[in-house]
């Protein structure tokens, strides 16, 4: 099964934060559904709840590692002004994997 990570822009307001974590997961789910396997970044909210003193870069950091499995990256249209999405992306690119901006563009690709 192909694996796709899913960029996109979180960092906002509280409420555009929660905002942006939806629009991640609804795009994931749609891809989950086209028959990839997804890691969605934003999860990791549920640890910084659980724990509490998470910073910025523990998020950051701790997603990298699965960007860099991934065999594809698909970015969240919109989010291409985001810091650490361009961060992402620069990421993917320099490890040679392919950044999806259309959903359309992913199709089920058995491995």
């Amino acid at each position: 099964m192909k694996t796709v990570y899913v960029a996109g822009k979180l960092n906002d307001s509280a409420v555009g934060y929660i905002k942006n974590m939806h629009r991640m997961i609804d795009h994931a789910n749609t891809i989950r559904k086209m028959g990839y396997s997804v890691y969605v970044p934003c999860l990791d909210i549920l640890m910084g709840l659980v724990f509490g003193d998470y910073e910025y870069g523990d998020y950051f950091n701790n997603s990298q590692p699965w960007l860099e499995k991934a065999d594809i990256v698909y970015v969240i249209p919109g989010s291409e002004m985001s810091v650490g999405t361009q961060k992402e992306i620069k990421l993917a690119e320099a490890s040679g994997i392919p950044v999806v901006r259309d959903i359309r563009c992913l199709y089920y690709e058995t491995s």
